[in-house]
């Protein structure tokens, strides 16, 4: 078991879940970036619907809270430390949103490490959302936190991409695919798995070479980082719709994003049984909330509450029963539409801060 002190330690994605934070709805607002960061990431029907800086309904926010509450109070009652960060109005600070956390917080063992976010309105997010969290794993001293590094001056980060691409300035490298350069280090942890001691990640429209190289640089010693080879044209952003570790030794990968020979190409692989999931996913829409920030693969966005028990989407029934019959997973379904029209899943609304070994 997991020493009661410690606030901080996780080494995969399916050992019992003890302690995570979740994330909260309220003031959400459309993305900031420039258009062509928008579109890498956008189903292209929905990107003239785009309102940068205004917020989402207040009908889908109060409907996303309560489902972030109705998540979190069901991992209390499993047992699972949950916390959550503070309210904020995004629209008045220029932000997001507080409900992804994932994208900002991954824990490797004993170490919280924070994104150096490539959005530049989510720079200020986990201090303005989840400093009161921060606070309180640190001073318990059961672990390390890597705040992300402070930019001076100018970012740089679309330097060469879109309308900044009409200034000839293209010298940062990072594959001229993707909505950012190579200027800084950049990611969001969301592109990011622990499986054991080994971190497999990938390159993406909000993670780049320098990011890589950061991260491997900060991670606790005897971790390493390793790149999976994806399929370009269908990776939009976070490695956490490509790849799902159900348990130790069975994973779920979408066909369409990575295949099984890259995936076998990473030794962490050499014994686990990998499945192609084999229906197709459908976008959602209408009659439900516009799925403008997601993809359809949020299908794999699924949070292990241990080996045996997986939260999903209680509109997911073709994969949930699939886990269920083919794999012996428990289901825990629970409504989830409304977060997801803000840009993530399960996964991506919580942090795992605590699994047992």
């Amino acid at each position: 078991m997991v020493n009661e002190m410690q606030l901080i330690s996780a080494d995969n994605e399916w050992s019992p879940l003890r302690a995570v934070i979740v994330g909260r709805a309220e003031h959400s607002i459309f993305p900031s970036e420039p258009r062509h960061a928008m579109e890498a990431i956008m189903p292209a029907e929905y990107v003239d619907q785009f309102k940068p800086n205004h917020p989402f309904s207040a009908d889908l926010l109060e409907k996303a809270q309560q489902e972030l509450d109705n998540f979190a109070a069901v991992l209390e009652q499993h047992g699972v430390r949950v916390y959550r960060p503070k309210e904020v109005d995004w629209l008045k600070v220029g932000g997001y949103t507080g409900s992804m956390p994932r994208d900002a917080l991954m824990t490797v063992g004993d170490t919280l490490i924070e994104s150096p976010f490539p959005w530049r309105c989510r720079r200020n997010e986990i201090q303005l959302g989840y400093s009161d969290i921060l606070d309180q794993l640190s001073s318990s001293g059961s672990g390390r936190i890597c705040r992300a590094p402070l930019i001076l001056g100018k970012d740089t980060i679309y330097n060469g991409r879109g309308d900044d691409a009409k200034d000839g300035n293209n010298t940062n490298g990072n594959n001229n695919k993707w909505a950012i350069n190579n200027s800084r280090p950049a990611f969001d942890t969301a592109d990011f798995m622990r499986f054991g001691k080994t971190i497999l990640g990938q390159i993406s429209h909000v993670t780049n070479e320098k990011g890589v190289q950061y991260l491997q640089a900060i991670v606790p010693e005897g971790y390493t980082v390793e790149i999976l080879e994806t399929v370009e044209e269908h990776i939009s952003i976070h490695l956490d719709t490509t790849i799902l570790p159900l348990r130790q030794g069975i994973l779920i990968y979408s066909p369409e994003r990575v295949t099984e020979e890259a995936l076998r190409r990473h030794a962490v692989f050499r014994d686990w049984e990998l499945h192609a999931y084999p229906f197709t996913p459908k976008q959602r829409g209408p009659p439900g909330p516009p799925a403008c920030m997601c993809s359809p693969w949020l299908v794999l966005n699924a949070l292990s509450l241990d080996e045996k028990r997986i939260f999903v989407d209680e509109l997911n029934t073709e994969f949930a029963t699939w886990v269920q019959d083919k794999f012996g997973m428990e289901p825990i379904m629970l409504p989830f539409q409304h977060v997801n029209a803000i840009g993530g899943s399960f996964h991506c609304a919580s942090v795992d801060l605590v699994r047992s070994p």
